[in-house]
């Protein structure tokens, strides 16, 4: 057993103690086809609670800030992270992202950047968006609904993938990036958790 196989066994155990969650739509999981997860963020527990909802190994993109104790970028490194520059244009985390899609890996990303500490989404990063259609593969929506509480009632959601073949093979400009994001990825997101997308919450 290795190193994310006996994390994931000990996870599971702690959080059927700590939490009540119940995971929604694992039928919607593609069985014959590689995507990315994108799911919404309010939590640093987030990362280690999807890996326990999914029947799968991830991989995450990680904040760099994260890699800075060499110990802990190990045992991270170990788990499936690698590290992404937030706020720019990070060539490498998205060339990784690209090679580990391309072995058959799942990929996990955060599109909205950071966590929210509000009751709606931040606004979502189009780099899921490109990655997906880079590497010539849907997107898996996931939404998380309840906080991390003492015998806290958490549902995570699985939503229906995210069809992007569309796209595959071209080259879309950043406008056309952007309105994936914020008009069908976001919005089913937000569905999923229970929470509104940063674009209709400021409507209000």
């Amino acid at each position: 057993m290795g190193l994310y196989e006996f994390g994931d066994v000990v996870l599971t155990g702690l959080c059927r103690c700590i939490f009540r969650y119940k995971v929604e739509g694992l039928e919607n999981i593609p069985k014959d086809e590689n995507f990315i997860v994108c799911c919404n963020h309010r939590s640093n527990l987030d990362p280690p609670f999807l890996g326990v909802c999914l029947p799968f190994k991830i991989c995450y993109m990680a904040k760099e800030e994260l890699f800075k104790n060499k110990l802990f970028a190990k045992l991270i490194t170990t788990l499936g992270a690698f590290p992404i520059k937030r706020g720019k244009h990070d060539i490498a985390a998205l060339k990784t992202a690209l090679s580990l899609i391309k072995q058959g890996k799942r990929v996990a990303i955060f599109p909205e950047g950071g966590r929210s500490h509000e009751e709606h989404l931040r606004k979502g990063k189009t780099g899921a968006a490109l990655i997906a259609i880079k590497a010539g593969v849907n997107i898996l929506p996931v939404g998380i609904d309840g906080k991390y509480r003492l015998f806290g009632r958490i549902r995570t959601r699985i939503g229906k993938p995210i069809d992007l073949s569309a796209y595959f093979g071209t080259r879309p400009d950043s406008n056309e990036l952007k309105r994936i994001t914020d008009e069908i990825l976001m919005p089913e997101i937000g569905r999923l958790a229970n929470m509104p997308p940063y674009e209709e919450y400021n409507k209000k």
